[in-house]
């Protein structure tokens, strides 16, 4: 934990760095982004390979497919970083 000043004094050296520097700031703050692109074929490529296992796996391919087409779906969704309430979900009712 640092102390004030040094909170202090480190928040005006970053502050000057994305002003000095603003390409090198872009750069590091997408490293610190999820991939969107490695999601998204990801997605596909679960989806792609479902139907394999299903004609190749028998019950346990058909369980393997499932999965992988859900968890395709959720890689789908949250591609963006953000994952949306799902559809059973409504938010709790605020009392007056």
């Amino acid at each position: 934990m640092l102390d004030p000043t040094d909170k202090a004094a480190f928040d005006g050296m970053v502050t000057q760095l994305r002003e000095v520097d603003p390409r090198f700031c872009r750069r590091v703050d997408r490293m610190s982004r999820p991939k969107r692109r490695l999601k998204t074929a990801l997605a596909i490529l679960l989806w792609t390979v479902a139907p394999l296992c299903i004609v190749y796996g028998g019950w346990t391919g058909l369980l393997l497919a499932v999965l992988a087409v859900g968890y395709g779906t959720y890689l789908f969704n949250r591609r963006n970083g953000t994952s949306p309430a799902p559809m059973w979900w409504t938010a709790p009712r605020k009392h007056a």
